[in-house]
C-alpha cells in the first residue's frame, strides 16, 4: 500500500509539472511591484472557435531566449513577470479545430498589468461573409 502511495505521488507531481506554469524574469532584481504582469487568462471558451493562448517562447531584445524551455517538451506559461521592455513573445493560439503559434513584439511598462489573447483576423470574404484565415497576438493593458 505505501509503495502505491508513492507512485501516485510521484504521478501526480509529474502531471502538474507538465502543466502550464507561471514565467519570471527579472535580472536586475526589481521590486515585484515595478514588474510588468501578463496573464492569458481567457475565461471558458463561448465557442469551439474561440482560441486560448500558452506562451511558449520569450525573447529579449537582444535576440537572447530567455523562457529556457524546449519544443514539445517543457511546460508553456499561463502568466508571467517580467523586466520592464521590449520583448518578442512567441505563442500557441488553439481551438477545438486548429491550432499553431503565431509572434508578436510587445513594449511593456512597469507595474502594469496585462493579457495576451489570440485574435481571430477577418480578412477575407467568401460569398459576402468576413471569414478569419489567421489570428494575431493583442496586447490588452489592464486597469489596475
Amino acid at each position: 500500500m505505501r509503495k502505491r502511495t508513492c507512485v501516485l505521488t510521484i504521478i501526480a507531481i509529474g502531471l502538474t509539472g507538465c502543466q502550464a506554469a507561471p514565467f519570471t524574469y527579472n535580472p536586475k532584481g526589481i521590486e515585484q511591484a515595478r514588474l510588468a504582469h501578463i496573464v492569458l487568462e481567457q475565461g471558458p471558451r463561448q465557442y469551439a472557435q474561440d482560441y486560448l493562448a500558452k506562451i511558449e517562447f520569450i525573447w529579449n531584445e537582444q535576440g537572447e531566449e530567455l523562457s529556457g524551455r524546449l519544443p514539445y517538451v517543457s511546460a508553456k506559461f499561463d502568466s508571467m513577470q517580467i523586466s520592464p521592455g521590449v520583448y518578442r513573445i512567441q505563442a500557441s493560439c488553439a481551438n477545438n479545430q486548429y491550432k499553431g503559434s503565431v509572434e508578436g513584439i510587445f513594449n511593456f511598462e512597469p507595474a502594469n498589468h496585462y493579457r495576451l489573447v489570440c485574435e481571430p483576423k477577418k480578412d477575407r470574404h467568401t460569398l459576402g461573409f468576413a471569414v478569419s484565415t489567421h489570428v494575431a497576438l493583442k496586447l490588452e493593458q489592464l486597469a489596475d
